[in-house]
């Protein structure tokens, strides 16, 4: 009769170890499924300042992109203007599709907004911008 016990016992705790197992299975997938559902699309588009232009132009031109653009865009849901050093900058623009991102990108070329932004960037040197490992500072987001 304790032989049986002591294996009874081992079986629960088998048992309950392969429940727990697929219990964190269960919720693994059940995660994985659920932000597969939910992926929020993410636009980097670094960038080269253009020589004469200041910081501040910069930020002026940037806030009338998000008020009078982005903001106005399906799927949009916030941006960060971001810095390397004095000449490298990112626009980090997050979106709730890719869908919607690059319906978005399709407009950009009839926005005057847009294209006063882009007027104050190297387009050259931007070809190169945003390459490997670096840290960037926030200087103004928008949501």
């Amino acid at each position: 009769m304790l032989t049986v016990f002591i294996y009874s016992a081992a079986w629960f705790v088998v048992k309950g170890c392969y429940m727990k197992i697929l219990i964190g299975v269960f919720m693994f997938v059940s995660s994985s499924v659920s932000n597969a559902k939910n992926l929020i699309s993410v636009e980097w588009a670094p960038f080269v300042k253009a020589v004469d232009v200041t910081e501040q132009q910069l930020l002026v031109a940037a806030d009338k992109v998000n008020v009078d653009f982005l903001s106005k865009q399906p799927g949009f849901i916030k941006r960060e203007l971001i810095k390397k050093n004095d000449t490298e900058y990112a626009d980090v623009i997050h979106w709730r599709t890719k869908q919607e991102a690059v319906t978005a990108g399709d407009k950009i070329f009839s926005c005057d907004e847009c294209s006063d932004y882009f007027k104050l960037m190297d387009m050259e040197s931007s070809a190169e911008a945003g390459k490997g490992f670096s840290h960037y500072e926030i200087l103004q987001s928008w949501e």
